[in-house]
């Protein structure tokens, strides 16, 4: 091997180690990100229009939750599961989901991925009237269910379409891009006790939802995201400090082989 495809050789290798030392770091604390989201809750027959959300949602308080479970498998994305479920449901059938309907709101940086979205429920029960509230989860990609949200407690009446309601939700951090599945789950509002689940295998429109956090969701993120995860970074452990080490060492080593090549095409030479 000639000493220049040695130089060579040895560079890229160092290169490589240290943009390993780097970028390790960096997948940890994406792993490791708290979720934050918040959210608002109306009926639909009561929608206070576009400015009143904007303004119910800024002042909403943000919910902190432990980071996105995205290692493993969820119960219901085997076929069996779904049938025991569905079949679960009609045993517990004195509160049903009739209808559920996704909507997407907020894509700033137009990637096809949103922050902001909805999800309206209309849900029946066989009384007059019953108390109920939801509690939603967000599965990423296939991934264990990951609660995001709670609805206020309301009543429902009957088969009544004018009961349902909405939960509005801004994501805003811990939530990479990627396709999400949304599981409703009622809950009776006297006693806690659950009633029933309804998710992607009852309703394709809480199926594979374009979504990311509002961090990401930024029309300049390409642009400042370097320096953003230098930041966090360095406050995760000193990645930063291992590539200031690491750095001056591969120009030290570089500035030696060269001055070594040198030598050796001198020596050769005068052979």
């Amino acid at each position: 091997m000639s000493s220049k495809l040695l130089t060579q050789t040895i560079l890229w290798l160092s290169i490589g180690f240290a943009l390993v030392l780097f970028s390790t770091p960096l997948m940890a604390a994406d792993n490791n990100t708290i979720r934050s989201s918040k959210s608002i809750t109306f009926k639909e027959s009561l929608d206070p229009g576009k400015q009143t959300k904007e303004e119910l949602l800024e002042r909403a308080t943000i919910d902190s939750m432990s980071p996105l479970n995205k290692q493993g498998y969820r119960t219901e994305s085997m076929v069996m599961a779904a049938h025991v479920s569905s079949t679960e449901y009609s045993e517990h059938g004195e509160i049903t989901v009739y209808d559920a309907v996704t909507k997407l709101i907020s894509d700033f940086d137009y990637d096809g991925y949103y922050h902001r979205y909805s999800v309206a429920i209309d849900a029946d029960t066989i009384y007059e009237t019953s108390y109920i509230y939801v509690r939603l989860y967000l599965s990423y990609e296939g991934g264990p269910w990951n609660y995001y949200a709670s609805s206020d407690n309301y009543h429902i009446h009957g088969d009544s379409e004018l009961d349902t309601f909405v939960i509005e939700t801004e994501l805003a951090d811990g939530y990479p891009p990627g396709y999400y599945d949304v599981r409703i789950e009622l809950y009776d509002a006297d006693n806690d006790g659950w009633l029933t689940s309804y998710g992607p295998y009852d309703d394709a429109s809480l199926s594979a939802l374009p979504l990311e956090d509002s961090y990401r969701d930024d029309p300049h993120h390409s642009v400042i995201y370097p320096v953003e995860t230098e930041v966090v970074v360095a406050a995760h452990g000193g990645s930063i400090g291992w590539l200031m080490i690491t750095l001056p060492l591969l120009l030290v080593t570089t500035r030696m082989l060269a001055k070594q090549s040198r030598i050796m095409g001198i020596i050769d030479q005068a052979r």
